[in-house]
């Protein structure tokens, strides 16, 4: 497993999956033939929604914290969404998948509690407490200008 989580990257792909899905839905296609992949998907979805959000409570030296915090609950969102939306149509998606329904609706108050999870805890932290390295103008301008000074003394060093 690699040691660094692209969470911004992760989430993205997440809600494009879920966009996907939706999308599809939307189609008059086959539920016969979509059942287990949808359905599969739906689930991923749940999860990495779930481990995203538990690696960043649990990791308190993660840069973009706050952004990452914040897109979770985003996608959260966006997932709840189309649950609900899923649950109250009367698709042929929405009939396939009544077995789920009660399974949805625990997944829907699961993700309102880690919406709430999300906003206490970004209630808590103060955005100065996120540990970017911000470079201001002066000190780009500073650093450009040594590199120039040194390219102009040593002409090895421009290449």
């Amino acid at each position: 497993m690699s040691a660094k989580v692209h969470y911004e990257d992760n989430l993205f792909f997440v809600q494009s999956i879920l966009r996907t899905i939706e999308a599809g839905l939307r189609l008059d296609i086959d539920p016969e033939f979509f059942y287990d992949k949808i359905l599969e998907d739906i689930f991923f979805v749940d999860a990495t929604i779930s481990r995203a959000f538990s690696e960043l409570k649990d990791s308190t030296f993660v840069i973009n914290r706050i952004a990452h915090l914040r897109s979770v609950r985003r996608t959260s969102s966006a997932y709840s969404v189309f649950l609900d939306r899923l649950q109250s149509e009367t698709t042929g998606f929405s009939r396939a998948y009544s077995t789920y329904h009660e399974k949805f609706a625990a997944t829907l108050d699961d993700h309102l509690q880690l919406r709430r999870q999300i906003d206490s805890l970004l209630d808590e932290l103060d955005p100065e407490d996120e540990q970017t390295e911000l470079v201001s103008s002066q000190e780009y301008g500073f650093l450009l200008a040594e590199q120039v000074q040194d390219s102009n003394d040593n002409p090895e060093m421009g290449e």
